[in-house]
């Protein structure tokens, strides 16, 4: 184990800590796009999902698989205790955001496997919030930019790597 190695509790706060836990309707605006109150409770959902997606996907990479689930459960739980407060998502309940992201998983999964890129999956993220009218057609490519500096990909694998 290295000097700089972190148990699993560890690095469950350390991914929790390095993902981005809302998106205001002034951060919306600084990126060109338009947003109610609710809009941006709305896209913090969706941004938290990608989020959790790449979170996990790096978790599955990194992470023996016996300490798989008790990693996820730990950020899981993190979230859920900061639900409403730490992450601003208006009226949605905790449960109903769960069964919304367990099909956003299955869906960025589908296009991993698929080989989609990173890119290709926050593209698909931002047209789910362009069907469901969270954004305007035109804001999509400021929308893409958004996602790449809420969506730390990259940050995810690094932190993992020094788990021991």
């Amino acid at each position: 184990m290295s000097a700089n190695s972190m148990t699993p509790r560890q690095a469950a706060a350390a991914l929790v800590a390095a993902m981005p836990v809302g998106v205001s309707v002034q951060q919306l605006e600084e990126y060109g796009i338009e947003a109610t109150t609710e809009q941006a409770q709305a896209i913090t959902q969706e941004v938290l999902s990608l989020n959790l997606f790449w979170i996990f996907a790096a978790i599955e990479a990194h992470i023996p698989k016996k300490y798989q689930p008790a990693l996820l459960e730990l950020i899981l739980a993190s979230i859920e205790a900061g639900w409403g407060s730490l992450v601003p998502v208006g009226s949605a309940s905790w449960t109903a955001y769960l069964n919304e992201w367990q099909e956003r998983r299955r869906r960025y999964t589908r296009l991993v496997e698929e080989g989609a890129s990173p890119l290709a999956v926050s593209a698909e993220a931002a047209t789910l919030m362009e069907e469901n009218r969270l954004v305007k057609e035109v804001e999509r490519h400021n929308l893409l930019t958004l996602l790449i500096d809420f969506v730390p990909v990259d940050t995810y694998g690094r932190l993992l790597e020094d788990v021991g």
